[in-house]
């Protein structure tokens, strides 16, 4: 029976930032993936905001840097974004995936693919951890939107979806390589946004909806032939999934049971961005688990709540626009209007908080000039 300090289930970025900053001090660490390695057929977009792109210093032949955002309404009108010094990475989610997981490796994380997790119980002061002779003192599920660990170990689970799709496609023409092309569309993005981003030698293009609505992307592509050019593109890859949107999951802990990621619900539910959050609470845990084993009295709970970001406005934002459901016309008319733009700046660049005293004063100081 292999026994470990800690077993991680998934190999996403919470799991490899949790399974590197636990293996660096010494924890036995051992991170359970269902695929064939971290990297294959990854269900992200993979933006990384500039704090993450700071802190986690990826390869450079992996990531892309795009200064702006160009926001369109229903109509193709548009206006672009920038803010000095602020930019973000667009980048091979599957190539920085593996990476991480070679960090967690040197650290000394124990990484084991094509290993799926089923289930796992109490077993004394253990966890065993089923179908595979294992088990831990403690249980990290990093395991996606619909956690088999959650439902296990009877903690929160999400109710709160946005489902979307992506194509990665090359050759495509016209497309400003300097900026995430962000589309405003009532009919086509229920509930959020399509998007093409000018990844790392492909073109991203998705579409993600308010579950349980259904993306077509094929009608939104058709739509983006007004714009860019896809007559000598193909497809490099397809994927696609549920974004969880309802805010953190509770209870995220039981015990010695904790959720992280997106099975925790650590993702925006107004722009449904997770990664920095997965990078930065991955760390954090990994940290307190490491002085719980050394002998530490620290609440790892305590330390994750101290350390994730406050979603409650926007998750009141998120459930006002649900109620509202702007038409298009609506959208139409506000890309026209000045105070528009600067909510909408505010809410891309600013330190990713528009839902603090600074962007407010920001936002009201500009409005009274």
């Amino acid at each position: 029976m292999a026994k470990y300090d800690v077993v991680i289930v998934g190999a996403g970025f919470a799991g490899l930032s949790c399974a590197q900053a636990a293996a660096a001090q010494g924890v036995s660490t051992l991170v359970m993936e269902r695929k064939s390695h971290p990297g294959a057929t990854p269900h992200t977009t993979g933006i990384l905001v500039k704090e993450a792109a700071q802190h986690w210093n990826f390869p450079t032949n992996l990531t892309r840097r795009i200064e702006g955002v160009r926001l369109y309404s229903p109509s193709l009108q548009s206006i672009d974004l920038h803010s000095p010094d602020y930019y973000f990475l667009a980048t091979d989610t599957g190539a920085c995936l593996d990476w991480l997981a070679n960090t967690a490796r040197s650290a000394g994380a124990n990484i084991r693919t094509r290993m799926a997790y089923t289930s796992a119980q109490a077993d004394g002061e253990f966890i065993r951890i089923a179908r595979h002779n294992i088990q831990t003192r403690y249980l990290i599920g990093c395991d996606g939107a619909r956690s088999r660990v959650a439902r296990n170990f009877q903690l929160g689970k999400n109710q709160e979806f946005i489902f979307g799709v992506e194509v990665e496609l090359r050759g495509v023409k016209g497309i400003d390589a300097n900026h995430l092309h962000v589309f405003l569309d009532a009919q086509l993005a229920p509930g959020y946004i399509g998007w093409v981003v000018p990844g790392v030698g492909v073109h991203q293009i998705g579409l993600a909806v308010r579950w349980p609505a259904m993306p077509d992307l094929e009608r939104f592509i058709a739509k983006l032939t007004r714009l860019f050019d896809f007559s000598s593109s193909e497809t490099v890859s397809r994927r696609g999934g549920l974004i969880p949107c309802g805010g953190p999951v509770t209870p995220m802990t039981r015990g010695a049971v904790l959720l992280l990621g997106d099975a925790a619900g650590m993702v925006s539910p107004l722009t449904a961005g997770g990664i920095h959050a997965a990078l930065a609470i991955g760390q954090v845990a990994g940290e307190a688990l490491a002085q719980k084993f050394q002998g530490g009295t620290g609440d790892i709970e305590a330390e994750i709540r101290n350390a994730r970001p406050n979603y409650f406005f926007k998750q009141q934002l998120r459930h006002v626009l649900d109620r509202i459901a702007p038409s298009n016309a609506t959208y139409d008319r506000l890309i026209q209007q000045p105070l528009f733009r600067h909510l909408a700046q505010t809410i891309f660049f600013h330190q990713r908080g528009l839902f603090t005293w600074r962007a407010w004063q920001d936002i009201l100081g500009w409005a009274q000039q």
